[in-house]
């Protein structure tokens, strides 16, 4: 059901709600928590709202409250610490998910008020994200209506129950797929593996860096033919039976398909190592491997589109690549 709500089309409002949210994040200084890096959850978040209007649309949901819904749904995430552990086994809450330690932010705005004044340290991020988010729509004089619709996508956005709206489950699909499936998820796999084995290396005084020089080739070759397909076909295990929408679905099992053709091509670019490297599928790759210093996919995708790709002679293949990492990231795929 299209929205008819005026506030809901408010341009300028969204734009101070995108700046409160992105602002938010840089208040906590830490590098990583858990599979996330500082930069990372604000880029996360653009993509999902992206991917969620999407979704709503092609399900007959409202795409604007499906919006706001994504744009706010980890307003609070970055309370979540590392994962609590005992006797090596995460602890879960009573609806099975896990229970994270309460990470304290260096800094405070808004955000942070309303979450100390409404006392939810300690409350999932879906929960504690829905009761900040009320208050914000509602400082800014959105309608109840349309609060009560996003603060329930919100609330659903871990694991939506059978009251679960269009928007909500367009929410969760999208959010689950952003982390998992495609070629956004492809660039934060290369991003979490590379920072797990650089702390594996150190402990052992060996260095990432001797990997991504002369270690390269032998490490790509592992990498996009044994450990990419079986992480894909894990995703695909794992997730897409769990996604709520028919579209959701469909798109999921189409960018599965894709990636797996892509890994396979970039490949077969190992035979021709030199010239692939640097400017083929590969030399594509390894800019997403060099770039590590809290980096983000949109940035990444800007400096392809302002230069890059001419400067270093990328193939036609190669920009093909390009082309769709920024469509899926856009969700338009």
């Amino acid at each position: 059901m299209p929205s008819s709500l005026p506030d809901t089309r408010d341009t300028q409002t969204l734009a101070d709600l995108e700046e409160l949210v992105r602002s938010t994040y840089l208040l906590w200084d830490r590098d990583w928590v858990g599979f996330s890096w500082r930069s990372y959850t604000f880029d996360h978040v653009q993509r999902v709202r992206g991917l969620s209007r999407t979704l709503a649309a092609a399900e007959g949901g409202d795409p604007t409250i499906a919006d706001y819904a994504a744009l706010l749904h980890d307003i609070t995430k970055s309370y979540d610490g590392e994962v609590i552990m005992k006797d090596g086994k995460r602890v879960l809450d009573e609806n099975g998910l896990w229970r994270n330690e309460v990470l304290i932010p260096e800094r405070s705005n808004r955000v942070t008020e309303i979450y100390t004044e409404l006392g939810l340290a300690g409350t999932l991020h879906n929960l504690s994200g829905a009761k900040v988010a009320a208050v914000l729509l509602r400082e800014r004089g959105f309608a109840d209506g349309t609060i009560d619709r996003v603060a329930h996508a919100i609330r659903q956005h871990l694991r939506p129950d059978a009251t679960a709206s269009i928007e909500a489950k367009a929410l969760y699909d999208a959010d689950t797929i952003d982390s998992n499936i495609g070629l956004p998820a492809f660039y934060r796999n290369i991003q979490i593996s590379l920072h797990r084995l650089e702390h594996s290396l150190s402990a052992t005084g060996d260095s990432i860096e001797r990997l991504l020089g002369p270690g390269l080739r032998e490490y790509l070759d592992s990498y996009l033919r044994e450990k990419v397909p079986s992480w894909i076909h894990g995703k695909h295990n794992d997730f897409v039976s769990r996604l709520t929408t028919d579209t959701g679905r469909q798109l999921a099992v189409a960018r599965i398909e894709r990636l797996s053709s892509l890994m396979a091509d970039a490949a077969e670019e190992l035979s021709d190592f030199d010239r692939n490297i640097r400017c083929g599928r590969l030399s594509v790759i390894h800019r997403f491997m060099t770039n590590r210093n809290d980096p983000t996919l949109a940035d990444e995708l800007r400096v392809m589109s302002d230069g890059w790709r001419e400067a270093v002679g990328l193939s036609a293949e190669a920009r093909v690549f390009v082309d769709l990492t920024r469509r899926e990231s856009e969700g338009e795929l």
